[in-house]
């Protein structure tokens, strides 16, 4: 007997040998949470070395398995010892909270617990040595509390990854309808107004901004929502980076504070600014470098933001880099295409202005008659004032008007000039073809006429009408007209002739006519009324019997300053300001030339202006 009462006293473990009766139960409880405390390193220190070699702590650093350790084992002792469950209950929520979001798997979080049983099941056997009746007694008090423990740390778990599922679809939700509205959006200051109050939406943040980084690093501009105008003009200048915004500024990841306002890194707010405690900050990467950050304060729902909803912060973070970089290649191109725009608008001025000098030469000639006219008139007038010679009213009437005749004649001729030379907008409306035609035909006709070159205008079928600009077309058949022109230096024929065609059989080039219409991004007439019916086309040819274009030029006859012609006679830019003029109408325009001396045929086609009731 006393050697068992030592053998009791070496193993730390008296009670478990006394004989049945009303105290046992507590006896045997009060025994076994002795042992445990006395065994606490130990028994924990196995543990943990057991965890580790089956890879049960994967996911925690060592100090969170350190503390994992102390927590779980203390909530046993604990739950043994008052038979309250309140510690266990802590431990599960805490736990699942944390492992759902890093997404730990249930088989890891129950099997920690399940190697904890078994090692202090080891204990118990080693405490016993081989007495079964102790070992048994000691089980009937340990077991049913770890087993509880067990089911109340599984459901803990079980209920918030099912919250975390409801929540992931919610939030998954939430992200593709952010992802819609911030796509939709073109300009990039809207884009990023959109970001702070889809975030503040997603997350339930009362305020939130970005802040986007200027060339040195600051803050260049910081767009708000959550306060209003009138207190953003109380506050005053704008945050430049400092405090707990400069943090994120020069750290670039992450932050999430319980109260903002008790970091010391913080520099507290200015005069009237609203108070702000919970704060989670995150950055926006775009293209490889810190575009900005997206700041969030107040959590209404809770003290503080979570994990969870830092998670989802960087995730519409990152959303938000691509609809950044979207909106900016936008207005990249946005302002490529306003400076090929105006680069355009210039190449137009520039071969009007051509224009404009090839013509003055033929004018100098049309307006030299009716200006020779009014000299001769004049000096007849002059002989036949009193002292220069008789005098007959009726004769001096008649030279009277037709020197009036000559000079309106000069100045419609000035008039006309100073019509196509004037620059202006655009103006489209409905515009009979044939009347710009033969204004255009007027300003060269003389010149040809001199030049032995002869203009034949075919009359155009009735209906001739389209919605265009009267002066750009004018301008464009001019340039056709002064190139056909040019092509038959020497003397020769020069035929514009018109037709009405259907929208079928317009030949080869239908689809790409067809594209070039419908295509809403090109700026120009708006489609003839009742366009849903079939469309009609007036196809206007310029044809001459001049040196005609070799086979191998035709490709690149619309090629910007591409010319054939002498230096001096031209810039290369007439065809192609005509297809950009032609295209602006909705319309195509083609050269055909069966080779040298062989003539050129341009043909232009113009959707026609249908008729309405």
């Amino acid at each position: 007997m006393a050697r068992l009462r030592r053998q009791q006293k070496r193993n730390s473990l008296p009670a478990l040998s006394r004989p049945a009766g009303s105290s046992e139960a507590t006896g045997q409880q009060t025994d076994l949470i002795a042992l445990l405390r006395k065994r606490r390193d130990p028994i924990r220190r196995a543990w943990v070395a057991e965890l580790t070699r089956r890879g049960l702590f994967k996911g925690l650093s060592p100090e969170e398995a350190e503390a994992e350790s102390v927590t779980v084992y203390d909530a046993l002792v604990e739950c043994l010892e008052t038979g309250r469950y309140h510690s266990a209950q802590a431990y599960g929520q805490d736990m699942a909270e944390r492992d759902v979001f890093r997404g730990i798997g249930a088989k890891q979080v129950i099997g920690r617990l399940l190697v904890l049983r078994d090692v202090c099941g080891r204990e118990l056997h080693q405490a016993t040595r081989g007495r079964t009746a102790d070992l048994i007694r000691a089980l009937d008090v340990y077991e049913p509390v770890i087993d509880r423990i067990l089911t109340i740390v599984a459901m803990a778990f079980l209920q918030e990854r099912e919250r975390a599922v409801g929540r992931g679809r919610e939030q998954l939700g939430a992200l593709v309808e952010a992802g819609m509205v911030l796509t939709a959006e073109r300009s990039l200051e809207a884009v990023l107004q959109r970001i702070v109050e889809v975030a503040c939406r997603l997350l339930g943040a009362r305020y939130g901004a970005v802040g986007v980084l200027d060339a040195e690093g600051g803050l260049g501009q910081f767009i708000t929502t959550g306060i209003s105008d009138e207190a953003k003009a109380r506050i005053g200048h704008l945050p430049v980076g400092k405090g707990i915004l400069g943090v994120l500024v020069r750290e670039g990841k992450p932050l999430r504070l319980r109260d903002l306002s008790r970091d010391p890194r913080a520099h507290g707010f200015p005069p009237n600014h609203p108070p702000m405690h919970s704060f989670l900050g995150v950055p926006i990467i775009s293209k490889g470098r810190l575009f900005g950050n997206l700041y969030l304060t107040e959590k209404q729902d809770a003290e503080e933001f979570s994990k969870e909803d830092e998670k989802l912060a960087v995730t519409l973070a990152a959303q938000a880099a691509i609809a950044i970089e979207n909106a900016s290649l936008y207005e990249e191109v946005q302002r490529s295409y306003d400076e090929l725009k105006r680069s355009q608008h210039l190449l137009v001025r520039q071969e009007k202005l051509a224009s404009l000098g090839r013509l003055a030469a033929g004018l100098a000639h049309e307006l030299n008659n009716p200006l020779s006219s009014v000299a001769g008139f004049a000096e007849a007038l002059a002989r036949r004032l009193p002292g220069g010679g008789p005098t007959d009213v009726g004769e001096m009437q008649e030279y009277l008007t037709l020197i009036q005749e000559e000079v309106s004649r000069a100045a419609a001729i000035v008039r006309r000039l100073l019509d196509f030379a004037r620059q202006r907008e655009p103006a489209f409306g409905l515009v009979d073809l044939q009347g710009v035609v033969g204004s255009a035909v007027g300003f060269v006709q003389r010149q040809a006429s001199l030049a032995n070159q002869r203009i034949v205008v075919s009359r155009f079928p009735e209906g001739s009408r389209v919605h265009a600009d009267a002066q750009m077309l004018q301008q464009m058949f001019l340039n056709l007209l002064t190139n056909a022109l040019d092509a038959i230096e020497g003397g020769g024929e020069v035929r514009i002739a018109a037709r009405h065609v259907g929208e079928l059989g317009r030949g080869a080039e239908e689809p790409r006519r067809r594209a070039a219409r419908e295509d809403d991004s090109i700026s120009g007439a708006p489609l003839p009324l009742g366009s849903s019916a079939p469309m009609r086309f007036l196809e206007v040819t310029v044809s001459d019997t001049g040196i005609g274009i070799p086979a191998e030029n035709l490709p690149r006859v619309f090629d910007p300053f591409f010319t054939t012609k002498e230096v001096g006679k031209g810039t290369g830019l007439g065809l192609a300001i005509c297809q950009s003029i032609v295209e602006q109408h909705r319309g195509t325009i083609e050269v055909h030339s069966e080779g040298l001396g062989k003539g050129t045929a341009v043909t232009v086609s113009l959707p026609l202006a249908q008729a309405t009731t």
